[in-house]
């Protein structure tokens, strides 16, 4: 007979971008593989499901794991390194420490960094590996063991990188396929591909051209950066004179389209706003590094209004942390930052909009809000356990008691990883907080 849990609790779905639904004493229903039969409240899903086995967490939310779009798994040893603009950056601290992920260091590197975002609730991760083709297996067999959702590159570079991870373009390409090969598809669907070139200054014509064709022929994703830093769009624009803009180097590459995921997008024209709508392009705001790095303001309301699928990216190590609760409400003050200058459009983004980015609106960036995103029958059950207790400035305040609005506001303004006291993804327990995060696997 099917083994089929009930989990109550006050659970939290995001709905739409300015819209949730909350079911106070609530009920979700899993069958054994880990997909979600029923969500509503409890009394009427326990008359429906007597026999399942109960998962009590009345005192608790219940919401939909985090989605982090945009993560660099080898910059995690170079994190709050602070000082330098993007370019200077990655020549002294983040290409030196992509050349010591190797093979035995990404053995040491992975199970912590996947352990780290599962227990701050992340359940799916984009993650950028090395140029290195053995490094990027063990990433992918660690984010297996640990039973985390990823989507993970090789990066790929043939041109202006230094020599101790330049690669040959064909020899970049075969790689990069046989990393795919194996792997996109892998764990029932939970481990997917994306092919990685590291940014337009540092790949040439052949080698983007070569990346959609493989992309295409298997149907996976595209990841790489876009218009982060002043400098950068100058190099592109020497690079790549033929090119009305940096988004139209991808575009003639054939790189764009609903599989591809740009992180950043500061600099963006009009023009190039239009190009990433009409394709379907989608775009990783990263606000966490882009204020680390100087790098600039996402105009991130005048993006979504185009209605372009827009997820939250921590971008470490440009980011100091993989915390989807400082990315959020960094998100926030960002915008609010952007309402002193001249050209500011207007609108707000909430804590309501930027939970949504952090999970409906990442899985739709990623093309997954039919598996995951939200807590609906149909869909994959990737979901936290949240103490919102821990939130409230004051003891003899009761979290449920307060009204919703106010608990997505504290828990983003308030929250990090002691909140997150259990991550699921597919049903299984990936983290448990009480046993120092481990897992059923």
């Amino acid at each position: 007979m099917q083994h089929v849990r009930l989990f109550r609790g006050h659970i939290l779905n995001p709905a739409a971008e300015d819209r949730y639904t909350l079911h106070a004493d609530g009920g979700m229903v899993t069958d054994e593989g880990g997909i979600i039969l029923e969500v509503g409240d409890y009394p009427a899903v326990t008359d429906r499901y007597p026999s399942a086995t109960l998962i009590d967490c009345s005192d608790r939310l219940i919401l939909p794991g985090f989605i982090d779009t945009h993560t660099h798994l080898p910059q995690y040893r170079a994190v709050a390194l602070y000082g330098q603009e993007l370019l200077e950056w990655l020549n002294r601290d983040i290409l030196p420490a992509e050349r010591e992920f190797t093979p035995e260091a990404a053995d040491t590197l992975c199970p912590l960094f996947f352990r780290t975002l599962l227990s701050y609730g992340v359940t799916t991760a984009a993650v950028y590996c090395s140029v290195q083709k053995e490094s990027t297996h063990v990433a992918f067999e660690w984010a297996e063991k640990t039973g985390i959702r990823a989507i993970i590159g090789k990066v790929m570079m043939d041109r202006n990188a230094p020599d101790f991870l330049l690669e040959n373009t064909v020899e970049s390409l075969h790689a990069s396929e046989e990393v795919c090969r194996k792997w996109h598809g892998a764990a029932n669907g939970r481990l997917l591909y994306a092919f990685t070139p590291r940014f337009a200054p540092t790949c040439s014509r052949a080698l983007m051209r070569g990346v959609g064709e493989l992309a295409s022929q298997y149907g996976a994703y595209i990841q790489t950066h876009l218009a982060e830093n002043p400098a950068e769009l100058q190099w592109v624009r020497e690079l790549f004179p033929e090119a009305r803009s940096y988004t139209d180097v991808y575009f003639r590459a054939g790189l764009l389209g609903p599989k591809t995921v740009l992180a950043h997008a500061i600099h963006v024209s009009s023009d190039e706003r239009c190009l990433l709508t009409e394709t379907g392009t989608c775009v990783s705001h990263c606000p966490t590094s882009n204020l680390f790095l100087r790098s600039g303001l996402m105009p991130l309301r005048e993006l979504l209004d185009m209605g372009l699928h827009i997820g939250l990216g921590s971008d470490v190590g440009g980011g100091p942390t993989l915390s989807p609760f400082e990315i959020m409400r960094s998100a926030i003050y960002v915008h609010t930052a952007r309402r002193f200058l001249p050209d500011f459009g207007g609108g707000d983004i909430s804590p309501t909009t930027a939970l949504y980015m952090a999970t409906l609106g990442g899985a739709k960036a990623l093309g997954l809000d039919d598996k995951i995103g939200s807590l609906a029958c149909g869909k994959e059950a990737d979901f936290i356990v949240v103490n919102p207790q821990r939130l409230s400035p004051l003891s003899t305040e009761k979290a449920m008691d307060i009204s919703p609005d106010t608990l997505i506001s504290r828990m983003i303004f308030r929250g990090d990883d002691r909140i997150v006291e259990q991550t699921y993804v597919r049903g299984v327990l990936c983290h448990d907080r009480s046993s120092h995060g481990n897992n059923e696997r």
